[in-house]
């Protein structure tokens, strides 16, 4: 018998849904939409929110670069990797993209995360009910010990929403941006900071994947 996608990559069998969002693993036929919200602008051209700003390619190097990324994240899945990134969708809608990422999460227990919205969708609180979404999922469903998140110290939405979801901060340090030396802020999340908020989060497919990624063997 011939086995499906989700079989041979249990990362696509993934649904996190919470409310009107919904959340599964980015897949080729996926890129189209996602770079129309890219197109559509994600932050003011003057600032980037980005370590590495990916944003700043020209528009017509964008298509093929995504490209090149969304195939990345498959090959650094293994060993222990994880590089999940997340199509975000309201009412069935692209609004943004939610990010988890580790080198070695067998052995730690943990993952960061990394997310952006499209600039239609921001400031209606959609960037902490995704937050909350990957946080059950790294907590609930695959049972890691903690999540960590790190913002440029003059990105106040991102600080806020990791502050309302429970992290702590755990230090400073600084990195180029656009050539510049700036400062960084460095979160830490424990499951048992987690503020869940009001909305129930349902997650399909995290045993599978759990299995995957030789989370229940460490």
């Amino acid at each position: 018998m011939t086995r499906t996608l989700e079989e041979i990559w249990p990362p696509y069998g993934l649904v996190v849904e919470s409310g009107d969002l919904r959340m599964t693993a980015l897949r080729e036929a996926d890129v189209p939409e996602v770079l129309d919200v890219v197109a559509g602008g994600i932050h003011d051209p003057s600032w980037t929110p980005f370590l590495f700003p990916w944003t700043d390619a020209p528009a017509e190097e964008m298509p093929a670069n995504y490209m090149r990324f969304f195939a990345s994240t498959l090959t650094r899945t293994v060993d222990g990797g994880v590089s999940l990134e997340l199509v975000v969708r309201r009412n069935g809608r692209v609004v943004g993209m939610q990010g988890v990422n580790g080198p070695d999460v067998t052995a730690t227990r943990r993952l960061e995360t990394g997310s952006w919205l499209g600039l239609p969708f921001q400031g209606q609180g959609l960037g902490t009910r995704m937050r909350r979404m990957v946080c059950a999922l790294a907590f609930d469903g695959l049972g890691l010990d903690a999540v960590t998140s790190s913002v440029w110290e003059d990105n106040a939405a991102s600080r806020r929403v990791s502050e309302k979801v429970g992290y702590t901060e755990t230090g400073r340090g600084r990195a180029e941006r656009r050539g510049m030396p700036t400062g960084e802020v460095f979160f830490e999340l424990r499951p048992e900071d987690f503020d869940r908020g009001p909305d129930r989060v349902h997650i399909t497919g995290a045993d599978a994947l759990r299995r995957f990624l030789a989370l229940d063997a460490a």
